[in-house]
């Protein structure tokens, strides 16, 4: 994160304490399926409901007859295949994933838009967000782990940050559950009878288990 982010406008984070090992929670992490929860499914269906009708549009009737019947699924290796350029990845430790998009509009996606790690790097064209979503597991005593997921937001401009605030006013709360989910997946995707260790990190005065794990937000203004 901090090597493809190191500034940024607006981070959001989620952790958990997971009884497991690293190698173990970073599996599960990295396979488990966000379709599986259905408010979560609806909730990814309605964003991209603009995109899917662009595309239809795009393409001949023949063609979308054609179309696997395979049911979708929404997996971390799966944003690679929606516009998310893998960043980096150390196995059983982290992955980063980045993306250059315009969320505040219908269809988000520029066709001009990096598709390898060098040109997000160097991105800065006015009029965009570069996106990092990061997962990260750190080994918590002998058999736990702590499971981060980090979002950062770096925007190329000015007008993009009023325009990126103002959409992050009406998604942000969707966000954060969708992310609380993922979290509570982790958990039944490692053991479907244990419990979750429920403290968060930041805030060890209390349990959390009422929530699959806490969350941060920053927000920097880029220099």
């Amino acid at each position: 994160m901090e090597q493809f982010s190191p500034h940024f406008d607006i981070a959001v984070v989620h952790s958990e304490v997971f009884r497991a090992v690293p190698a173990d929670c970073y599996r599960a992490a990295t396979q488990v399926d966000l379709f599986e929860a259905p408010l979560v499914r609806a909730l990814l269906g309605i964003r991209a409901l603009p995109r899917h009708i662009a595309g239809r549009l795009k393409v001949r009737p023949s063609a979308t007859s054609a179309r696997s019947t395979s049911p979708p699924t929404f997996r971390l290796k799966d944003l690679v295949g929606l516009g998310g350029i893998l960043l980096g990845e150390t196995p059983g430790v982290e992955m980063v994933l980045g993306q250059v998009s315009r969320p505040w509009r219908a269809v988000a996606d520029p066709a001009d838009a990096p598709t390898a790690p060098d040109g997000f790097t160097h991105f800065d064209k006015p009029g965009y967000a570069k996106i990092t979503a990061g997962l990260r597991i750190d080994p918590y005593g002998n058999d736990s782990s702590i499971l981060t997921i980090e979002t950062r937001v770096a925007l190329t401009d000015e007008e993009s940050r009023r325009r990126f605030r103002r959409y992050w006013l009406l998604i942000g709360p969707f966000s954060s559950f969708i992310r609380r989910m993922a979290l509570r997946l982790v958990a039944t995707e490692l053991d479907r009878g244990r419990p979750v260790v429920g403290r968060d990190i930041r805030n060890s005065a209390g349990p959390v288990r009422a929530q699959a794990g806490g969350e941060q937000s920053q927000q920097r203004d880029t220099q």
